[in-house]
Formats: C-alpha cells, sequence, structure tokens
C-alpha cells in the first residue's frame, strides 16, 4: 500500500501511528487460546499460559521499542488483547479487576513490560559501539532532535530516567563477550583408565600456594573488575521492574487479591494442579473474589444480593469464612478465619468439598 514500508517484520506507516499493523498481530494467535482455553475441560493453567507467552507475548515483545512510542490509543488496543489473553488463561470471571489479572497470572502489564524490554536494549547497544543506532542513542545531544511540547516522551528517553533510578551506571558496560571456541578448535580431552601404581604425594604445598595466588588476584584492580557484561546487569533490572510492579500493587489495598496475594511472584495454585480445568478456574475466581454467583448481577444490570440467612453482602469471603449460616458445613472441611491462610493452608479439594455441600461449586 501507498504510505507504508515494511522493514524486518514491521510495517511503518507514513504517519508512525502503528495502528492496522498492531491490531491484526495478535488476533490470529487469539484464537488458539479460545480455542484450547474452556473453563470446563480446556488444557491447564501452565500450558496455557505457555502458549500465550509462544505464540501471542513474543509478538508482542518483538519491536516494543519501535512501538513504545506511539500514542497511548495505540497501545490501548494492545492491551486489550493482553487482557483477553490472561482473562482466558486464569478462567477469570468477565467482571474481574485486570490487575488482578497481572498478579493472578504473574505477566505484568504491557507498559513494565515494554519498559524492561527497552532496558535490556540500551544495556545491550552500549556494549556494542559499532552498531548504528549507538549514536544516535547515546551521543546525540537533545537539541537536535525536535521538541513537540504536546507530546510525551518516548519509550527509549523514559527508559534512561528508569535507569537512574535503578542506579544503574553505564560507564561500566562494555563490550566484553565471552568467546566459545568452535568444537573443531578445543583440545581433546586424553583419558586414561589403565591400573597404575603411584606412591601418593603431599600436595598441601601445592594447595596453599593456590590459594594465595587466589586471594591476591582478587586484592588487584583489574580491567574485569571494572566493565562488565551488559547481560550481568540483567538481573539488577529485574528486580528494578519487579520492585515498581510491587510498588503500584501495594497501592491496590481495595482490591480483593491483594488480601490473599500481597506479594507478586507467589503461586496459590500450586498444590491443585493437576486436578483438571475447572477446579483450577474455581480456585482462581475464588482468590480473585469475582465469580457468577457474586458478581454476575453487574452483568444483569441488577442489584448487589444478599444472604438470606444473615442479610449480608453476598460475597467470596462470607461465603468462604464469614456466613453463619454455613459455620457447621464449614467445619467439616477447613477452620480458618481469613482468606489468607485459607488459600495456603487449605487442601483446595476440602474447598472444592465445602462448596459442593453447599451446591454453589457449579455456579462459581
Amino acid at each position: 500500500m501507498k504510505g507504508e514500508a515494511k522493514f524486518l517484520g514491521v510495517i511503518f506507516y507514513s504517519k508512525l501511528s502503528f495502528n492496522n499493523y498492531l491490531k491484526k498481530k495478535c488476533l490470529k494467535a487469539l484464537n488458539l487460546l479460545r480455542a484450547v482455553g474452556h473453563t470446563d475441560w480446556g488444557a491447564d493453567r501452565a500450558t496455557l499460559l505457555k502458549l500465550y507467552r509462544t505464540f501471542v507475548r513474543s509478538k508482542l515483545d518483538y519491536d516494543s521499542v519501535v512501538y513504545g512510542s506511539a500514542k497511548k490509543h495505540v497501545l490501548r488496543a494492545l492491551d486489550h488483547i493482553h487482557h483477553q489473553n490472561l482473562r482466558i488463561v486464569l478462567g477469570a470471571f468477565r467482571t474481574s479487576p485486570i490487575k488482578s489479572f497481572y498478579a493472578e497470572a504473574g505477566e505484568p502489564s504491557l507498559g513494565y513490560r515494554r519498559t524492561k524490554l527497552a532496558f535490556n536494549y540500551i544495556l545491550k547497544l552500549k556494549s556494542l559501539p559499532r552498531n548504528p543506532c549507538h549514536d544516535v542513542v547515546f551521543e546525540a545531544p537533545l537539541a537536535d532532535f525536535p521538541v513537540d511540547l504536546k507530546s510525551e516522551p518516548n519509550l527509549v528517553a523514559n527508559t534512561f530516567e528508569h535507569i537512574k533510578n535503578a542506579k544503574i551506571n553505564l560507564n561500566t558496560i562494555d563490550n566484553l563477550h565471552v568467546q566459545c571456541p568452535p568444537p573443531w578448535e578445543e583440545h581433546q580431552v586424553h583419558v586414561d583408565i589403565s591400573p597404575t601404581k603411584q606412591k601418593k604425594e603431599d600436595t598441601s604445598e601445592g594447595n596453599e600456594n593456590v590459594d594465595k595466588l587466589a586471594k591476591a588476584a582478587l586484592n588487584k584492580a583489574s580491567y574485569l573488575g571494572k566493565l562488565i557484561c551488559w547481560s550481568d546487569v540483567k538481573p539488577k533490572v529485574n528486580a528494578y521492574t519487579h520492585t515498581v510492579w510491587q510498588e503500584n500493587w501495594d497501592t491496590e489495598g481495595a482490591n480483593k487479591l491483594h488480601e490473599v496475594l500481597p506479594n507478586l511472584g507467589e503461586d496459590l495454585h500450586k498444590r491443585g494442579e493437576g486436578a483438571g480445568r475447572k477446579r483450577e478456574t474455581v480456585m482462581c475466581r475464588l482468590s480473585v473474589g469475582h465469580t457468577w454467583l457474586t458478581q454476575s448481577y453487574f452483568l444483569k444490570n441488577e442489584e448487589q444480593p444478599f444472604c438470606y440467612a444473615c442479610d449480608s453482602l453476598y460475597t467470596v469471603r462470607h461465603i468462604l469464612i464469614e456466613c453463619p449460616d454455613f459455620q457447621v458445613t464449614r467445619r467439616k472441611y477447613f477452620c480458618v478465619t481469613d482468606l489468607y491462610r485459607l488459600f495456603r493452608e487449605v487442601n483446595p479439594s476440602r474447598i472444592v468439598g465445602y462448596l459442593k455441600e453447599l451446591g454453589a461449586y457449579g455456579n462459581i
């Protein structure tokens, strides 16, 4: 088409809007998850998450440094695809908060993901001074770039601010690469397993000399001690982006999942793996706090239901640990008083048994 050019799989439009390119990019991959992610008989969560990361997230990651500077409404189209995929993977109810998808699946928002990838791109580019983009990113003064006061800084410019906050010194990153020789240049290992008679020698003196040389090397300011490879900084980048994500999650005190999962990265449902898609879906909806039984009134445009026994709001918390009318049945399966302990100390099969006896399992 006129006004567009394709380079390395990326379609550049004359206005750099990336609209059509990004919208079509992942919709086909989304159909795959829909086909195998049914909440009753679909594949398990671990398999669906691998499929998502392989066929969808990989497409979102590729060239994210390029399209990361697109307009917000363009990026929101990708966010919608990201959310749809995570909801299918988790089997979560449609009214569930988006940030609960991130925490439950262990997948950050695309904004955090793009920041992390831009981090790694800049660090790697710093170690490649012959790369054509090196001087553009690191050497070109800001005065050479046209400034539009109405537009926001691009992704790379924002990432430099994150690098500063993460206290990463770009001057310590150099073009250091471990050279692996090809197999035909490696020294052949000679192994002789024939029995021989050899008198045992005292090697303690030799060991002491080796220890002294090793300690002496630690005290020397070598060249490699000042410069590091860019990949050595990746653990620090991962820790920084996770910390920023955790700080944002800490502000979600009103989120029902936050009570159950205050610390990101923890797998609440590991003990229930292999129990089937239906049980995984039920446990996910209970931890998120949004089920058909308690939240379907949103979709039906009705008022929030109340418990027929005690006239309290009908919530997941109320059903699992608060309602006095279910106390006798509840004690047969578990005796915890908060959701945090419930999802960590009680076997998922006992929670499922409790719901089945109440007749609520099929309506989760």
